[in-house]
């Protein structure tokens, strides 16, 4: 089975709970398995063992900017209420720009499809942004799944009425230009991608608790590594409590300051992983004692031991945690974090401070609540770790990749037959 899998060029963007190591377990089941993005991630994917195909055009713009004047506007404390709702659809319809521009898309759809052509996959895999996926896998006739997000149908709000609407506008336009009927698109509600076939999330039933999901979504939950010993040898006199803002909301020292404040005020050791080292040296004389900074960690070195976290709600930062049976404080900063905020507040298993309300004294109160051992919400990431625990995991997501090919009969579409041989030359292969 060959297996074409893409994502945006962005670290967080290859993870989604599983993504990558679902790809590398693909590949140690025998299958011939290529992953397009950007050069960026090369070395990430090298260091996976998972060959890279590089996309000049992902479809994808990273980072993008509020305008000056607006973005003063949205600092100010006293800015009025339409100034308000014009930096809200801004910042919209920015986020809109990031994956859906219709050039950009355009222009990856057009390589991905040369590549397809090429590598002849039986299955395309795409994390939930990459538009020119969705689309390619359609012109291609390839079957399409969508890999850490699940299967919902929505309905455009009042809220994104605007934003809404051109997000639809600019589907329209790029199926039309392709000549497809947007069989992977939800076209009925806002523009989002909607596998027919499979929606794979490394989650679980009750993190999902009341929201209205489609058949095709199916949760493998997820096992925490094993844990290893982490090369600082830190005393665990003090409970460790982890900060992080991930890799690309990186740059804001004051929740790192905070964050710290309140962990030694209970009585906690901040461990901060800032993702960057100039941000590290920027913090390390600023910090509260005793704290400890550093520019990355492995989770398995540090989240085993880890008593609690306080974080920006990135999926792969907050999988790990639940699968760590962390309890977690989590201040969301853009996109998807928000919901992974709520499934932490929906599970409880932690609690969401939105970044306008984050205070030392709200923190102080979440941690006291959470760091006894005698905590429900302690008590609950125990009990939600086991149930990520039961699902199957890595190898039962490679399971349902497999079932989609082979279940539902693909492999004579558009003459990507049975043939199972290495299409190494095909592609020249590997363009890394």
């Amino acid at each position: 089975m060959r297996v074409l899998c893409v994502s945006a060029p962005m670290l967080g963007h290859l993870d989604w709970g599983g993504y990558l190591l679902t790809a590398a377990e693909l590949l140690g089941r025998g299958h011939d398995v290529l992953w397009a993005t950007g050069y960026e991630m090369q070395s990430v994917l090298a260091g996976r063992g998972v060959p890279s195909h590089i996309l000049q055009e992902t479809g994808w713009c990273w980072p993008m900017k509020l305008p000056r004047p607006v973005a003063d506007a949205a600092c100010a404390q006293n800015m009025t209420q339409d100034i308000a709702q014009d930096v809200q659809r801004l910042r919209m319809l920015r986020s809109l720009d990031q994956w859906l521009d219709v050039e950009r898309v355009r222009a990856a759809t057009v390589e991905l499809i040369a590549l397809g052509k090429a590598f002849r996959p039986h299955l395309i895999v795409s994390e939930m942004f990459m538009a020119a996926a969705g689309i390619a896998a359609e012109v291609l006739d390839i079957p399409f799944v969508v890999a850490g997000w699940p299967a919902a149908r929505s309905k455009l709000t009042q809220r994104s009425g605007f934003v809404g609407a051109l997000a639809q506008e600019r589907v329209a336009v790029l199926l039309s230009e392709f000549g497809v009927a947007g069989v992977n698109w939800q076209l009925d509600g806002p523009a989002a991608l909607l596998s027919p076939s499979l929606h794979l999330t490394y989650w679980s039933p009750r993190w999902f608790a009341g929201r209205p999901l489609l058949p095709q979504t199916r949760m493998v939950g997820g096992s925490a590594r094993p844990a290893s010993v982490w090369c600082g040898q830190l005393s665990r006199e003090r409970p460790w409590v982890f900060i992080t803002l991930g890799t690309s909301f990186n740059r804001d020292i004051n929740f790192f300051l905070m964050a710290a404040q309140a962990v030694v005020q209970v009585g906690g050791l901040p461990i901060v992983a800032v993702g960057d080292g100039e941000v590290a040296a920027a913090l390390r004389g600023r910090m509260p004692q005793p704290s400890v900074v550093v520019s990355h960690v492995k989770f398995a070195e540090l989240l085993p031991y880890s008593a609690a976290a306080i974080h920006h709600g990135g999926a792969g930062t907050t999988h790990a945690l639940v699968t760590y049976g962390v309890p977690q404080i989590v201040v969301p900063k853009a996109g998807d974090q928000g919901r992974q905020a709520e499934g932490v507040v929906r599970s409880g298993v932690g609690y969401c401070i939105l970044p306008k309300q984050l205070t030392i004294s709200l923190l102080v109160t979440a941690l006291k609540t959470i760091l006894p051992s005698t905590s429900p919400v302690r008590q609950n990431a125990a009990s939600l770790q086991e149930e990520f625990a039961s699902l199957g995991g890595i190898s039962k997501a490679a399971q349902l990749l497999e079932s989609v090919v082979y279940t539902e009969g693909h492999h004579t579409r558009r003459g990507f037959g049975p043939d199972h041989s290495s299409s190494s030359d095909a592609l020249n292969r590997r363009s890394s």
